[in-house]
């Protein structure tokens, strides 16, 4: 993960692992991945958030093995 900006009242932008697509965490207990049907452990190791494409795709990948 690297972190692009950060204000700990409301979210954090991000930049995806994976990819580096830019997207925003709501730090305020609600973020998009919650609602995601993919579920992985994450973070893998050296990797902290993935972009909801990326997370969709491992999720794919893992399940076709």
């Amino acid at each position: 993960m690297t972190k692009t900006s950060e204000n700990p009242a409301t979210q954090r932008t991000l930049s995806c692992a994976r990819c580096g697509t830019a997207f925003t965490c709501d730090l305020s207990g609600h973020c998009w991945c919650m609602d995601e049907t993919a579920k992985l452990p994450l973070p893998a190791e050296g990797e902290d958030c993935l972009c909801q494409d990326c997370l969709r795709a491992a999720a794919e990948r893992r399940a076709a093995t």
